[in-house]
């Protein structure tokens, strides 16, 4: 059987593309750099310092929020669970907006990622941050330490 050069070329960039597709989805993320946020009577909470694009007023960051999440069989608050959020803070405005959720199996975002939720629905709109709120926490940490 003879095979066409120019058949087997494509056939060859195909392969190549997939595999460098491939690769790239297994890539993992970039390390997180978690930094405790002092939140009185609050569940744990963390800022990821890598993560942090100030954009004039804007704060653009994500932060972990573990939760105590109740067990399989017994259904008892019992495991360690966490989310990631991604969102964005208006320090003069003092609004915030959430853009991406991803719910981990594990503390500290560890584990494997059993949930994701985008919640920028079209003509979303900023929230006011209310007092002593998880926002608040992350507000006073972000837009003070400029």
């Amino acid at each position: 059987m003879k095979t066409c050069p120019r058949v087997l070329a494509l056939v060859l960039a195909h392969t190549l593309s997939a595999s460098v597709a491939c690769a790239q989805a297994q890539t993992p993320p970039p390390p997180r750099k978690l930094i405790a946020i002092h939140a009185p009577q609050h569940d744990p909470l963390f800022i990821d310092a890598s993560s942090i694009q100030r954009r004039g007023d804007q704060i653009v960051f994500k932060y972990l929020l573990d939760v105590l999440a109740p067990d399989e069989t017994s259904g008892v608050p019992s495991v360690w669970k966490s989310n990631e959020i991604e969102a964005s803070i208006d320090c003069i405005k003092r609004t915030v907006t959430v853009r991406r959720l991803v719910a981990y199996s594990g503390r500290r975002g560890s584990g494997s990622p059993t949930a994701v939720h985008s919640v920028m629905a079209a003509g979303a709109k900023p929230a006011a941050i209310a007092p002593k709120s998880t926002f608040a926490y992350l507000e006073d940490h972000l837009c003070t330490t400029r």
